[in-house]
């Protein structure tokens, strides 16, 4: 009975640790080993931007072009859905939104990501606000890219959602030229 006891605990103990291990060793794969996908805009621009009736509409035709790479040796990433979307003001006034379907980024490789928006949009803005954006030679907004994606490193799958944020300056045309060149910016990636 003891005997059985004894082996039984020896049993269960081998188990833990094997657990532990196994959970240990998988820490260091997806988290040690796995680079977050960097996102960046490389370039934006309006080729229309103006206020018209009664500074209550904004028309604008904007262009966003950016990137996604994979800088990882090993391990590709497989999107199941990317949302970009393109906000400004404190009152998250929706410039541009984009969907991609799947696609794959395998390792080592760049991804590009591109929108274009031709809208008129109503804004709410008080006199100084007008002013401002009448004077204006960029235009602050934020650039976000959202999604799910999976990356395998051997027969091990990890899944998260993310969220790339980039604040962009993005230069307005004054004179019938740009004002100043548009600055590549890198996002911010939150994984949850």
């Amino acid at each position: 009975m003891a005997k059985c006891i004894g082996i039984s605990l020896s049993t269960i103990g081998t188990l833990i640790v094997l657990g532990a291990i196994s959970g240990f060793t998988s820490y260091l794969v997806f988290n040690g080993r796995t680079k977050h996908i960097r996102y960046e805009v490389f370039e934006a621009s309006f080729t229309q931007f103006e206020l018209a009736n009664n500074n209550i509409t904004l028309q604008y035709n904007l262009a966003i072009n950016a990137s996604a790479t994979n800088p990882n040796k090993k391990g590709a990433y497989h999107f199941e859905q990317v949302m970009t979307v393109a906000y400004f003001g404190f009152k998250n006034n929706i410039l541009s939104a984009s969907t991609f379907e799947r696609f794959d980024l395998p390792h080592n490789r760049v991804a590009y990501l591109a929108s274009s928006e031709n809208q008129a949009l109503r804004v709410d803005l008080m006199a100084d606000e007008v002013s401002k954006l009448r004077s204006a030679t960029v235009f602050d907004m934020m650039w976000v890219a959202s999604g799910r994606s999976s990356t395998k490193l051997g027969r091990r799958h990890a899944h998260f959602n993310y969220n790339a944020i980039c604040y962009l300056k993005v230069p307005l045309i004054s004179d019938g030229k740009f004002a100043q060149r548009f600055n590549v910016t890198m996002c911010t990636v939150h994984k949850h």
